[in-house]
């Protein structure tokens, strides 16, 4: 009797199920692969080019200092928040600088002595990130005093002590489901008068 080598059509069917379904699992666990790692990516991005802003804005950089060295500071309008500030310093001439969110292009500019309106970062414009207002849709909260020290909502500009910023960057939705990316910064600066 003659015995045939190879298989037959049952254990084929059942290998190429077999091949089938770890195909299956491999390709979902390489698609979450990637699509962390784009998210990671950009989250980074992101995460970098907020702080780079939040530095600018408390800190200030090269043109100009930031709301830590302000000794007025002046919101768009008296009241609890805003997306404007205006604020002067002094390192050996008068220096006024306006920091405003715009909500339409979703870009932070900077004003300096009345001169050319320019966004910041220098960068942010070709990175396809965008800046939106934090909690309560607002870049800028005022208070009337330090945490925790009776603050208030300043009725008048010249009461203003501590500005909170709230700062979120993102790519397109800033959703992971989309691939997109999204960061949000918080901070505080105490804002000094001196009689």
């Amino acid at each position: 009797m003659k015995k045939n080598k190879g298989f037959t059509l049952i254990e084929l069917v059942i290998l190429m199920l077999i091949i089938g379904i770890l195909a299956a699992v491999g390709s979902s666990i390489i698609i979450s692969v990637v699509q962390n790692a784009m998210y990671a990516s950009k989250t980074l991005n992101m995460d970098m080019l907020a702080q780079d802003a939040l530095d600018i804005i408390i800190d200030g950089d090269n043109l100009a200092k930031g709301l830590r060295f302000s000794t007025v500071t002046l919101p768009a309008v008296p009241g609890a928040s805003g997306n404007t500030v205006t604020y002067t310093y002094t390192d050996s001439i008068l220096h006024t600088v306006t920091i405003t969110l715009n909500t339409v292009t979703h870009t932070l500019t900077r004003q300096i002595d009345g001169g050319a309106v320019n966004a910041f970062p220098y960068y942010a414009s070709s990175s396809g990130i965008e800046f939106y207002p934090g909690l309560n849709g607002f870049l800028f909260f005022f208070r009337t005093a330090d945490i925790g020290a009776g603050e208030g909502i300043p009725s008048l500009a010249s009461q203003v002590r501590r500005i909170e910023v709230n700062l979120v960057a993102r790519t397109g939705s800033g959703s992971f489901s989309d691939w997109q990316g999204r960061t949000e910064l918080k901070s505080s600066v105490r804002i000094n008068v001196f009689p």
